[in-house]
């Protein structure tokens, strides 16, 4: 670890810090504080005290971690549905995907690791303040050079036709762009749409069942990670645990009717 890195200081009780290493600066914590320039010296894996005896581990922090503690305009897509929506849209190294929304990021950094530096992720944001933070989040953090931002509407997008390996939509109405993105998506392929609540996928549903889209639904679920607490002899799932987030959505482009 060198100065500019980010760090991950861990405390016995699990609690996370998370901050650029700077020189001359100083973690600052309520029992005591530790100077950045003693944890260059301890390194990732590291263990580190306060001159009150307060240890912490020192880590790199996971994307994951990052996505959790980074700066942010609107509610992130957690780590736990961003990893999934990378699994239901089946991506690989190479691969082109199209976002919309922007967000703060969080589903923006792991399309781009999912597709690697020799992808290409398309993602556009219509609120000029979320897409700025989105750029900086990605920046500071993971940056392949393979993003590329839109500060416009994707419903009124002209995209290029069979272009996309798959389709991210993290918007209120998604049903609203599926005009723009269908002859985009290359058949066979998917689109996953992030919905915090069952009455916007019952309109999405609705929607393609209306206007005969060709779209077949391959599932809708939710994603739940139950935590444990396990010192034994004593086990028991960890009192305060993340419910519902959001309803995924995966639909499989097929031929026209």
């Amino acid at each position: 670890m060198t100065y500019g890195d980010w760090a991950l200081l861990q405390d016995r009780r699990g609690r996370t810090y998370l901050f650029r290493l700077q020189e001359g600066a100083t973690f600052n914590y309520h029992r005591g504080s530790i100077r950045h320039e003693a944890i260059v010296q301890a390194g990732a894996g590291g263990k580190i005290a306060t001159p009150q005896g307060e240890l912490f581990t020192i880590h790199r922090p996971s994307l994951e971690d990052y996505v959790l503690h980074m700066p942010r305009e609107a509610t992130p897509t957690y780590p736990k549905d961003a990893a999934t929506i990378c699994f239901l849209l089946d991506l690989a190294p190479g691969m082109r995907v199209l976002e919309a929304g922007s967000g703060s990021g969080g589903l923006t950094l792991y399309l781009a690791r999912a597709v690697g530096p020799t992808g290409q992720v398309w993602s556009y944001e219509a609120r000029p303040r979320h897409l700025e933070r989105a750029k900086r989040n990605l920046s500071g953090f993971e940056d392949w050079g393979n993003v590329t931002w839109f500060e416009a509407d994707l419903a009124q997008a002209e995209l290029p036709p069979n272009t996309f390996d798959g389709v991210a939509l993290d918007l209120m109405e998604p049903w609203k762009v599926l005009h723009s993105i269908t002859p985009a998506l290359k058949m066979d392929r998917f689109l996953a749409c992030y919905l915090p609540n069952l009455t916007q996928v019952i309109a999405l549903l609705e929607h393609l069942k209306a206007q005969n889209l060709p779209y077949l639904l391959e599932r809708t679920l939710e994603v739940q990670h139950r935590e444990w607490d396990l010192r034994p002899p004593i086990a028991h799932p960890k009192f305060q645990q993340v419910g519902h987030t959001a309803f995924l959505v995966q639909l499989r482009r097929i031929g026209e009717s």
